[in-house]
């Protein structure tokens, strides 16, 4: 009797609930799929690890940080610069040379040429302002080009801690008696 034509709705129907049964079935909820288990793992056990990471790098454990590295050596003398007016460069520079610290004779070097251009009134020296200061106070000037030059020598040995080997200390020194030359012109 269902399978005559007057029937054909209730085999219709019939059919698509079977269809439906079976897509139910095939169905797997979103947490018990084993790709989400594995990014569920993979992000608890990500997080933990960043947070140990987090913890360790703001204690007081050194696992993560750079040595200190002292400024010159242990045994040398520290040279006072507060008051660039009154150091003997010539001394203290020739002594750093001597002890192969040429970073602090670079360093003598440089806070020379400021007393220098100060001195002349090139510049209008202060403690407190940067090399940047200096270079935008050299900018219309001629001696701009050269100062940029000495103060990048300058700061990537003495701030960036670039070791300076005697060939280029003397390279440097040549650039500062250079421009000491044009200062007195």
């Amino acid at each position: 009797m269902l399978d005559d034509d007057d029937y054909w709705y209730a085999n219709a129907l019939f059919k698509k609930k079977k269809v439906k049964k079976e897509e139910n079935e095939s169905y797997v909820p979103l947490w018990q799929r084993s790709w989400f288990q594995t990014l569920l793992w993979l992000l608890i056990i990500g997080g933990f690890a960043g947070f140990i990471i987090w913890y360790l790098a703001g204690s007081n454990v050194s696992l993560f940080r750079k040595k200190a590295r002292s400024i010159g050596n242990e045994d040398q003398d520290e040279v006072e610069t507060e008051n660039i007016f009154a150091i003997n460069y010539q001394k203290e520079i020739d002594k750093a040379a001597r002890q192969e610290n040429y970073r602090l004779a670079v360093r003598l070097m440089f806070l020379r040429l400021l007393k220098n251009l100060s001195e002349k009134n090139i510049i209008q020296y202060n403690q407190g302002k940067t090399n940047l200061d200096y270079l935008l106070q050299l900018r219309p000037t001629r001696y701009y080009k050269d100062f940029f030059r000495i103060s990048r020598n300058y700061e990537y040995s003495w701030y960036g801690q670039f070791e300076v080997n005697e060939q280029a200390f003397h390279i440097i020194r040549n650039d500062f008696d250079n421009f000491d030359r044009q200062l007195k012109f």
